[in-house]
């Protein structure tokens, strides 16, 4: 490659560096957030207000449930019932109390994997993709992205429980 070449590719890489970096510090900003998907947009502030008032003014266990349940459809991964509430440190028995009624309320569907029949999964059924797809002025996915076998669709890893709320 000539040095004229090399130049110029390192221009273009330099440039592309620059456009990046002003990007993430732009999403990094509260007035970035108009840049993400409104779901995730909406996790993030949830987050940052826990973060800043530390103690559990605002508990929410149903909302944060549909909020992870329709994220994590939208990026094509399943859920377990134990994956759920990790993030927003929502105990197990509170996560299984609320996935009890969101089920009644027919929001959710409850599926054993076929593999290992002591994991469920969870995730939004069309209503409730519809209604969440209602609140934040988005259009819901036309049917739930489903797997024809668990191997096609990455779970996240459980991890431990440490805070309770």
């Amino acid at each position: 490659m000539s040095q004229g070449s090399q130049d110029e590719v390192q221009t273009i890489l330099y440039q592309a560096m620059t456009a990046l970096n002003a990007l993430s510090h732009k999403i990094a900003t509260p007035d970035g957030e108009q840049l993400l998907h409104p779901v995730d947009a909406e996790l993030r502030r949830r987050r940052r207000r826990e973060q800043k008032f530390k103690l559990n003014y605002f508990g929410d266990p149903a909302w944060d449930i549909l909020l992870e349940l329709e994220r994590a459809q939208r990026l094509g991964h399943q859920l377990a019932v134990t994956d759920i509430g990790i993030e927003p440190q929502i105990p197990l028995t509170t996560v299984l109390r609320y996935l009890a009624r969101l089920d009644e309320d027919g929001l959710i569907d409850r599926r054993t994997d076929p593999r290992d029949r002591r994991r469920i999964f969870v995730s939004l059924t069309s209503e409730g993709n519809r209604l969440i797809g209602d609140v934040f002025g988005i259009e819901p996915p036309k049917s739930p992205p489903c797997a024809k076998t668990t191997a096609e669709i990455p779970t996240y890893n459980s991890t431990p429980r440490f805070a309770a709320r």
